[in-house]
């Protein structure tokens, strides 16, 4: 399983406004909760609506330093916020280390998308993120949404301790918003298409 291994690579992709910062900060604060040592990295441009933007995360359950600081090159989880990035970018699918995961915003299930080739999880993030309010002009805020997929799918980290560590990463946000954020991780948690969360137990 993804949650018996000592070290992890995991790599967030997504475009400007879709919440990939604050999806990357939620992860690396609650694997340091748990007790990983940790190691996270944003990589974005000019921060415009709708450019591309990831984030890289390492970590390890030694306590030994991460002395590592390039890309990420191969994840052994992938979470990709919006879905035309793989016709876009299409060798991203192939970075995916052996027995890789990828965890996609699609309304697809993980059946329909078999012919990529590598263990797919999906959760229709964009529709759950605009059901609690969180948009921003048009476009759905689905980073708290995909990180309670990543949770339920890994086994890395569980939901009460996202919860508890969401604080950290939402600032000043109005109550309607925080509560949004909450939602979105428990129903993104709840939506991970559990075909795939299966195949991921016996990787």
């Amino acid at each position: 399983m993804i949650d018996d291994r000592d070290s992890l690579e995991v790599a967030l992709h997504g475009r400007g406004g879709q919440g990939v910062k604050t999806a990357g900060d939620l992860v690396v604060y609650a694997l340091s909760a748990v007790g990983y040592r940790v190691n996270g990295q944003p990589l974005y441009g000019g921060e415009r609506m709708g450019a591309p933007v990831a984030y890289f995360i390492r970590f390890k359950r030694s306590a030994a330093p991460i002395d590592d600081r390039s890309l990420v090159r191969r994840p052994d989880v992938m979470l990709v916020f919006d879905a035309t990035m793989l016709a876009a970018t299409p060798r991203m699918v192939e970075s995916l280390a052996p027995g890789g995961v990828l965890l996609l915003n699609s309304r697809r299930t993980a059946a329909e998308l078999a012919h990529l080739g590598c263990t797919v999880a999906t959760v229709w993030a964009s529709r759950i993120a605009k059901e609690c309010g969180l948009v921003r002009g048009n476009v759905p805020i689905v980073g708290t949404v995909m990180v309670g997929a990543f949770a339920r799918l890994t086994g890395l980290v569980s939901l009460s301790t996202l919860e508890a560590c969401l604080e950290k990463v939402i600032g000043d946000m109005a109550q309607d918003r925080i509560e949004g954020n909450v939602t979105g991780l428990r129903r993104g948690y709840d939506a991970v298409d559990r075909l795939a969360w299966r195949a991921v137990e016996r990787v």
